[in-house]
């Protein structure tokens, strides 16, 4: 790697690759271990495998490099968890029945856990709130680090934009996330 540009977009590209997995793990049964592996290690290659066909004189755009590691990342870790070996169906069913995850990837183990019916109550998951909660800390996150950076740079009409977006978010993060709390009896 010649640049900080480079490094940025390996580690762009590394993150971005396996981004989708660490969202759908918790949507569907079949993402494990062996998932994430196979999705960090496609990701890591195809990331330098850009970066040194670049080196090599065919460059390849930023976004276009970006989304073809995602989409032959992806590709690795859906067929792993196809053809990989299953994580154990008591630690699936353990899992489920401590956390409940949501989504219709989860309904087979769902079945299996043989839930009695006080235990089936459950309170109705609010994805329109949890989505507004996932967007207001990914912007509380974001305006918290670009404010440091603009500080460090002395841009402070800048800083203080971004410290007010990091308040706003924050504010409105712990809003959501007390209420998600309260419906689902959590404490």
């Amino acid at each position: 790697m010649d640049s900080a540009k480079d490094t940025f977009d390996v580690i762009l590209q590394v993150g971005a690759g396996t981004g989708l997995l660490y969202l759908v793990r918790w949507f569907w049964w079949r993402v494990n271990a062996w998932c994430e592996i196979a999705a960090m290690t496609s990701s890591l290659v195809v990331s330098i495998g850009l970066l040194v066909l670049a080196k090599e004189g065919t460059h390849v755009s930023s976004h276009v490099a970006l989304m073809s590691t995602v989409a032959i990342t992806t590709f690795c870790w859906v067929t792993t968890a196809f053809v990989g070996p299953e994580t154990d169906r008591s630690v699936l069913i353990a899992f489920y029945r401590k956390v409940r995850p949501s989504g219709p990837g989860w309904k087979m183990i769902r079945h299996e856990a043989n839930l009695t019916p006080a235990e089936l109550v459950q309170p109705m998951d609010d994805i329109p709130r949890a989505i507004l909660g996932w967007v207001a800390g990914c912007t509380a996150i974001w305006s918290a680090l670009f404010a440091i950076g603009n500080a460090l740079y002395g841009r402070w009409p800048q800083t203080a934009l971004l410290i007010v977006v990091f308040v706003v978010s924050g504010l409105s993060l712990t809003s959501v996330v007390r209420r998600l709390w309260q419906t689902s009896g959590a404490r």
